[in-house]
């Protein structure tokens, strides 16, 4: 059995939760913010890495490097409408690029963020 602290078992379902978060894989954290994006009504965009036929991995892009993982959008029930660009890490993983903070600085008058699955709470926040 693996060992769990104390706190987690006494703290019920939510702790659990928040303990399995903090072992996700950046691809992982990633398809579950899209799930609970796309169950609030925002359209996703995001990019990923193909394999060339000689087998070597990369994410072709024309511009700046340093796009974000996510970019959503959605138009709320007021007519409101809403922009969000998402940068997304492991729990212990590295943090963003200097080109990744170049984009978010320069973004600033939208949504930005840099976020990890500890930050779950504050996502399901944003994405209601």
């Amino acid at each position: 059995m693996t060992h769990m602290p104390q706190q987690v078992l006494e703290g019920g379902k939510a702790a659990l939760e928040a303990e399995v978060r903090k072992h996700w894989t950046e691809a992982e954290f990633q398809g579950a913010v899209v799930a609970l994006a796309h169950e609030h009504g925002w359209l996703v965009h995001a990019e990923r890495p193909a394999s060339s036929r000689r087998g070597k991995w990369s994410t072709p892009i024309q511009g700046d490097a340093g796009w974000q993982d996510l970019v959503l959008a959605r138009r709320k029930p007021d007519g409101t409408r809403q922009l969000c660009f998402l940068e997304l890490k492991s729990q212990r993983g590295r943090g963003a690029s200097i080109e990744q903070e170049a984009w978010l600085d320069t973004l600033g008058a939208h949504m930005g963020a840099v976020l990890r699955p500890s930050d779950w709470p504050a996502i399901a926040m944003i994405l209601a």
